[in-house]
């Protein structure tokens, strides 16, 4: 489990936060801003049974009493690689701080869609096929909708990613649907985003679907109230390794 903590830059007040994860054998701190000043990205492993965790977000200003925003979500473990929480405390027009966003994504694994590609090798730049044996219709996991992959390069202490960037104003992709095929590639609509392989090495290849159209924008009814948007969203994630001689 990946817990991504961003604050908007106009907060002022609000000093304390703090994030658990609680399940029916134990309470896991991820994060404390008493004692950690480095909140942004927090990784755990987490033992996940039947039952529904828990995530309990805290905040206060000074020595005031702590506010919570509590979220229980699903854990169903069939074919889940990983969950990553995404947590947002923004202010409004009406200087009320608060958390704005608290979404819970889960990636899944699934063998009714396979991820393919030509020849790969140095000085090329990858291109992969997803064709689709499944009755459920996919969407790219962009504001796009595009099938956008991540290539990971293996270095000696994990992986090295490079996502590339978007260009908001792209004309939509079409939906992958049973017996269809899409592209997926690297976006690179920024200048030196231009993925191109350089080394002989170890390759990861990974990209999401979604199973609905792709939407972040959090209602203004909620930002008006100070209200925090919470959701799950499901996503199904393809990945391939590969070689380069």
């Amino acid at each position: 489990m990946t817990v991504n903590f961003r604050k908007n830059d106009h907060v002022s007040k609000t000093d304390g936060f703090r994030f658990s994860i609680v399940t029916p054998m134990d309470t896991i701190i991820v994060f404390n801003s008493l004692m950690n000043s480095e909140m942004k990205k927090n990784s755990l492993e987490l033992l996940l049974t039947s039952d529904s965790p828990q995530g309990l977000f805290e905040y206060r200003t000074g020595m005031d009493n702590w506010k919570t925003v509590q979220y229980s979500f699903d854990s169903d473990t069939t074919e889940l690689k990983r969950i990553e929480i995404d947590l947002y405390f923004s202010v409004n027009d009406s200087k009320t701080e608060f958390l704005q966003d608290f979404t819970v994504n889960k990636y899944y694994q699934t063998n009714s869609v396979s991820l393919k590609s030509g020849k790969l090798k140095v000085g090329s730049q990858p291109v992969f096929m997803l064709i689709s044996n499944s009755d459920t219709t996919f969407y790219g996991a962009s504001p796009t909708n595009h099938f956008y992959g991540t290539i990971k390069t293996k270095i000696e202490n994990g992986w090295y990613d490079f996502s590339g960037s978007y260009c908001m104003s792209t004309v939509p992709e079409k939906p992958l649907i049973k017996s269809d095929t899409v592209y997926s590639w690297i976006p690179n609509y920024s200048p030196g985003d231009e993925y191109i392989i350089k080394r002989p090495g170890t390759y990861k290849y990974v990209v999401p679907m979604g199973l609905e159209r792709y939407s972040d924008g959090t209602p203004t009814r909620l930002i008006d109230n100070g209200e925090t948007r919470m959701r799950t969203r499901t996503f199904i994630e393809l990945e391939t390794e590969f070689k380069i001689e």
